[in-house]
């Protein structure tokens, strides 16, 4: 239950319809705090700015075409355990109806400013390489105070840098928007709504945050905060836009205390001269046609503009000046958002692999007291992994997504598999190995693929038949157990050792015609099959013809054409990660398919 004489302190009063608002805005209170804190941020800031003038200014010279920026955005939804599309735990489909309210703000669908030619797109790759949709959900109701009032702005709630912590990625190839349940014990209610850092700001804090009441038109966001207007208003901040009503040098958000001496625009108020000094609106008014007391003039634009505190109905514009800060934002202290691999699909499946087992083998105590038992080294055909003992491992280790430890096989294709065990060498180790052919999640006794006992630190192999019957063009999971104790099952707990997974893709080597006559591709072979280097394709043909290389989700990865009819051509394929890949062959009369593996 939250305190109400806390909620009442301070910039942070819990107000209800038609009372004074406390300032719905949290930017101005937290950057303060931060080069408070930070004396040296507020000299980087000074300089940052000087170099966002000279960009500027230098855009108005160059005069360059105009091209479209995108923005890799990463979305972590910071619940309290609820179900996904429950509570705090929002919807795709609201974190998506967001996305667009700002796309749509940004590019100036509503024809009511200027476009800003500056979009935003949700993650496709993590960090790693991965595949994601670009929306990270984490139970955060474990970090002290979340779960009561959610994130501090100054007194009641979470640590700020201790929330973050719990889901973040670099913020020079993404940029983070922390969705929370509450901002200072507010309830989702009325009061700050969100707050996002200014360009430069460290790593440890830079970013947004917005509660899931403020965030699109559907789910949990509030009916009078409905229209996108926070995260628009938050995202021009991140991209260097003070409020509308700012004063320079007067402190934490005193911004709408009196007018600007406007010397000069380029360096006081919000350094925009197309938006008139003014004190900031309040979040029920729309003061258009009102007199601006700092200039004798109607209030006009600067009451509709996204980074004023007017109603939701009202705000509907940046102007140019604003688009001109942003942009150069992204040439400056925001570049390398916009070089990010961020937004480009991951090639390699083997990165993203997640595969489930019915069990995870654990390490017993003993185990991981000393140096018993271990796997040393895995080899099945192309795939390979060093690992240690047990101890130093600290037992189970999951390879799945390793792809220099993923094996590309056939059916019906016999394969090296080859293992080192780790331990003393007056012990014997008991060693046994499993693939789930089936796709099952669980290990039988006829997936077992080796079981043997061999002292440490020597070889053993085996030859391994992929059956006919496997699953195939998917990933399986390959179990490895080893204990100083016989092994029952695929589940057993090792007293000394551990269990190592890794995956398998069992691909077929297919061929995909078109219902065209396809006799102008007669005896198409690829070689070699692996390949690490240039794959060689062999065929006849009386035309010239071009070819396309994809991944396993249809994705190019490559183009290029074969000049001319020579039986003989060749791809380099050296950059390439490993993997299955498709060369897909065409003409105008047709066209066929070969798989082929990099290794």
């Amino acid at each position: 239950m939250k305190k109400l004489s806390l909620v009442l302190c301070a910039l942070f009063i819990t107000v209800f319809a038609n009372a004074q608002h406390p300032k719905k805005c949290g930017t101005d209170f937290i950057n303060s705090n931060y080069f408070k804190n930070h004396p040296g941020e507020k000299v980087n800031q000074q300089k940052l700015e000087k170099n966002l003038q000279k960009i500027i200014q230098h855009n108005y010279t160059l005069k360059e075409p105009e091209q479209l920026y995108t923005i890799p955005l990463v979305i972590h939804v910071l619940h309290l355990g609820e179900d996904e599309g429950v509570g705090n735990n929002i919807s795709d489909a609201q974190i998506f109806s967001g996305i667009t309210q700002l796309n749509e703000a940004f590019s100036n669908t509503n024809n009511e400013g200027i476009d800003m030619n500056i979009q935003f797109e949700l993650a496709k790759q993590t960090p790693n390489g991965g595949s994601t949709n670009g929306i990270l959900r984490v139970d955060a109701s474990s970090v002290a105070g979340y779960a009561e009032d959610g994130i501090a702005l100054q007194l009641l709630g979470a640590d700020e840098v201790e929330l973050k912590n719990t889901s973040k990625w670099d913020n020079n190839n993404y940029y983070n928007i922390w969705i929370v349940s509450e901002i200072e014990g507010n309830n989702g209610g009325y009061g700050t709504q969100g707050f996002a850092y200014f360009p430069g700001a460290s790593a440890t804090y830079d970013g947004t945050i917005i509660m899931n009441t403020s965030w699109g038109n559907i789910g949990t966001v509030n009916g009078w905060n409905n229209q996108g207007t926070t995260l628009i208003h938050e995202l021009g901040h991140s991209l260097g836009l003070y409020h509308t009503f700012h004063v320079q040098g007067e402190g934490s958000d005193t911004t709408a205390a009196g007018c600007v001496n406007n010397v000069s625009c380029t360096t006081q108020g919000d350094f925009c001269c197309d938006t008139d000094p003014h004190k900031a609106s309040s979040s029920n008014s729309c003061k258009i046609n009102e007199i601006n007391e700092c200039t004798g003039n109607i209030y006009g634009n600067v009451v509709r503009n996204f980074m004023d505190y007017s109603k939701q109905e009202c705000q509907e514009m940046f102007s140019a000046d604003q688009k001109d800060r942003m942009r150069a934002t992204l040439k400056g202290s925001r570049k390398l958002l916009l070089s990010s691999k961020a937004l480009k699909e991951p090639i390699v499946p083997c990165e993203t692999v997640k595969l489930n087992a019915n069990c995870t083998p654990t390490t017993e105590a003993d185990g991981l007291s000393a140096h018993y038992a271990g796997i040393g080294e895995y080899r099945f055909f192309d795939a390979f992994n060093i690992s240690s003992f047990a101890d130093t491992d600290g037992g189970y280790l999951n390879e799945t997504n390793n792809c220099a430890a993923t094996a590309f096989v056939n059916p019906d294709s016999t394969y090296k598999f080859k293992i080192l065990a780790k331990g003393n060498v007056v012990n014997t180790n008991h060693i046994k190995a499993w693939i789930d052919y089936n796709d099952d999640n669980s290990f039988s006794a006829l997936e077992e693929i080796y079981d043997n006992q061999i002292k440490a630190d020597i070889y053993d192999s085996i030859n391994v038949t992929i059956p006919s019957y496997a699953e195939t063009d998917k990933f399986l999971k390959l179990r490895v157990l080893v204990d100083l104790n016989p092994i029952s099952d695929a589940c057993h707990d090792p007293q000394y050792g551990q269990a190592e997974d890794y995956s398998v893709y069992i691909y077929t080597v297919n061929e995909i015609t078109s219902t065209k006559n396809i006799n102008n591709y007669k005896n198409l072979i690829i070689s070699p099959n692996p390949t690490s280097k240039i794959l060689n394709i062999q065929f006849e043909s009386d035309e010239k013809s071009n070819y396309h290389v994809l991944d396993l989700q249809g994705r190019i990865v490559q183009i290029g054409a074969f000049k001319n009819t020579n039986l003989s051509h060749q791809i380099d394929v050296s950059s390439y990660k490993k993997g299955v890949y498709i060369l897909s062959v065409q003409n105008s009369q047709g066209s066929i398919n070969r798989n082929f593996v990099v290794k």
